[in-house]
């Protein structure tokens, strides 16, 4: 069975997933702007006792987002790895915003006056996020409106003041996050997870100096 761990965003979640019988066995929910380190655990307890020993490997949501979210998420996962002998990896978390088989557009404010766009394509990969001030955000939801795609953010400064410009709410999920990663062999999964578990970051940490 598949364990996946997403706290990216404001809304975390736990799931797992069998690929033998293309189920999800379980999955939970919770919602938390800073404190995804108190309340991972209870899920986290659950789901171990619901999969019964059965755990074969992990995927972890690496972001964009919440910085200590998805530190919390890797470190939770890389604890269970070495306590369980499992290998583990790090996925996007981009790819966990639409449903199976569904492409679209995740937005996000970037912060310093920026937003990121990124096109999550059906059955592909994530594109790389890119920067983009606020016409060039608007181009982009522009450009994916017109292939049909919904426009997804886990931001509420964008859903909510341009719910106009076709941005709907939404969160990536465990659930999505270990399907797409169960279609992957075990051979391909366990060498994806030789590559070492790091934040997906927007750009470079902005660290000032005291004066």
């Amino acid at each position: 069975m598949i364990l996946a761990l997403e706290t990216s965003t404001s809304m975390g979640s736990v799931a797992l997933y069998d690929p033998a019988e293309s189920r999800m066995v379980w999955e939970q929910s919770f919602r938390s702007e800073r404190s995804h380190n108190a309340l991972i655990f209870r899920p986290l307890r659950e789901v171990l006792r619901e999969c019964g020993g059965c755990l074969e490997r992990v995927v972890v949501g690496t972001g964009p987002g919440s910085y200590s979210g998805i530190r919390v998420a890797i470190a939770v996962a890389g604890g269970l790895g070495v306590a369980l002998g499992v290998p583990v990896a790090g996925g996007s978390s981009l790819e966990a915003f639409a449903p199976e088989g569904e492409s679209c557009l995740v937005v996000g404010d970037a912060r310093r006056e920026s937003f990121f766009a990124a096109k999550v394509v059906a059955g592909g990969e994530s594109e790389d996020p890119i920067l983009l001030d606020e016409q060039g955000l608007k181009e982009a939801i522009v450009e994916a409106c017109g292939f049909g795609w919904p426009v997804f953010s886990a931001d509420a400064t964008l859903w909510e003041r341009r719910r106009e410009s076709g941005i709907s709410e939404g969160y990536p999920t465990a659930g999505r996050l270990a399907r797409r990663w169960a279609r992957l062999s075990r051979e391909c999964f366990e060498e994806r997870s030789n590559v070492p578990l790091e934040p997906h970051y927007l750009r470079a940490p902005y660290i000032t100096t005291p004066k």
